[in-house]
């Protein structure tokens, strides 16, 4: 792999991995850094490339669709994910033209379709000529607000229909931009080794920019994208990368020293070593998953962060049982994850609409379970990142009426500063451009 083609040829490997084979956009481009190691810029044009490819997906297929004599869908997918990638770099980026057109041409020379170079080679240079009457075929909001917002903006149109006759168009035009923006970059101070200030402090000396979040004591917003978890801060455990929305569940739940803790969907563990933080390193945390290699992530964050009272359990959620009940739970649920499409574009594309037939049951199972282990006067916190009603005030709302000794209790101010709808049944965050995942969180009492 030449130096000139290494971030290409790895965004388009990573491409033709998520639609040949289902791979998920983070952990292929992992895997293929660990294998390939890159140098630094060349990871992060990969990177770029690969999550824009995926965010204007709908766009891209568009314009491609009337450039070429067929269906893009009957081309082979690795020419199809070079006439992606490329053409994203046409529109989205300053790279110059002849160079993305030359560096598709050579891609297409070196895979496994070579006779189609000339294709390729045609079709971008057609795009350049037909740049402007192509973009002004695209549906325009104001005549076709569901096209508008499904071609030009790149989301599944069952989902844009969804959003649209929930939220209206203008809501849904500013969740769709804020989908397709960069999602910031947070992490979150390990309270347990050094304060916030002293992090800001540290991340300054080592060159990275980042300024405190208001609504968050111990969150750092940071100014430009890094590897952070090479830097010897991260690898000393003095912080942790979290989204500040989830960063408020645990604060939600707000145990305190000496409590016995139950995450039942603990992978990771960003949330389980938050509570942790919040508890002083006291008391106990049953971490649950029900892969041996998630618990071991959980307990390799434990360690790194110094974190000593967290217990891994691999184990299926919905058949553990404590010895005696516990004073709180964590419920951060499996769900469709369309709060956090910005930050995993491939999941947009993954998502059908009988996904919450089947998501649905599993919450309200998980979520019915929990409600056995928790002592009298314990809390229960259930969570989603996701936005739809049925996996959020609505699987609430079912479980009050089937469960009468749980009661919603919401702080005053709680989520403070965040985009956030107060619910009867909970907080809904909604996506900003430059802010938070969109996130669901409810607090629940057991009398």
């Amino acid at each position: 792999m030449t130096r000139k083609t290494a971030g290409r040829r790895l965004a388009l490997d990573a491409l033709v991995a998520i639609e040949q084979e289902g791979a998920y956009a983070n952990r292929i481009l992992n895997y293929l850094f660990a294998r390939e190691q890159p140098e630094k810029k060349e990871k992060r044009l990969a990177t770029e490339l690969v999550l824009g490819t995926l965010r204007h997906r709908s766009r891209l297929d568009f314009h491609l669709n009337r450039l070429l004599t067929k269906e893009l869908s009957g081309l082979p997918v690795p020419i199809r994910e070079v006439l992606r990638l490329s053409l994203y770099q046409l529109i989205f980026t300053c790279h110059p033209a002849y160079a993305v057109v030359n560096e598709a041409v050579a891609l297409t020379k070196a895979g496994k379709c070579p006779g189609l170079s000339r294709l390729v080679n045609g079709v971008l240079r057609n795009y350049l000529r037909r740049r402007q009457e192509l973009e002004q075929a695209l549906p325009d909001f104001a005549q076709d607000p569901v096209g508008h917002l499904t071609i030009v903006h790149s989301h599944p149109r069952w989902l844009v229909e969804r959003w649209f006759a929930r939220w209206g168009g203008e809501k849904t035009h500013r969740l769709v931009e804020a989908n397709n923006a960069p999602a910031p970059l947070s992490v979150r101070t390990n309270t347990l080794r050094l304060s916030r200030d002293e992090l800001l402090a540290a991340m300054a000396a080592a060159g990275i920019a980042g300024a405190p979040v208001p609504t968050i004591p111990e969150a750092l917003r940071l100014k430009s994208g890094q590897d952070l978890t090479s830097n010897p801060l991260w690898v000393e455990g003095y912080f942790y990368i979290q989204d500040e929305a989830s960063m408020l569940v645990a604060h939600l739940l707000a145990p305190e020293p000496g409590m016995v803790i139950a995450d039942l969907c603990a992978a990771p563990g960003g949330k389980t070593t938050h509570l942790a933080q919040l508890m002083n390193n006291r008391g106990r945390i049953y971490a649950l998953d029900q892969f041996e290699h998630k618990t071991a992530l959980i307990a390799e964050n434990a360690c790194r962060l110094g974190i000593e009272i967290i217990e891994p359990l691999t184990t299926d959620a919905r058949c553990w049982r404590p010895a005696e009940p516990v004073d709180g739970i964590l419920l951060d649920a499996p769900c469709t994850g369309t709060g956090v499409f910005r930050r995993r574009p491939d999941i947009r594309w993954r998502r059908q609409p009988d996904d919450l037939a089947q998501l649905v049951p599993l919450q309200q199972e998980l979520l019915c379970h929990a409600a056995s282990l928790l002592k009298p006067g314990g809390r229960l916190v259930y969570s989603t990142c996701s936005l739809e009603s049925e996996e959020n005030e609505e699987q609430i709302g079912r479980f009050l009426a089937a469960h009468p000794a749980f009661r919603v209790d919401l702080p005053d101010n709680f989520a403070a500063g965040f985009p956030a709808e107060r619910l009867a049944e909970g907080i809904l965050i909604m996506p900003q451009m430059d802010g938070a995942d969109g996130f669901f969180m409810t607090r629940l009492v057991k009398a």
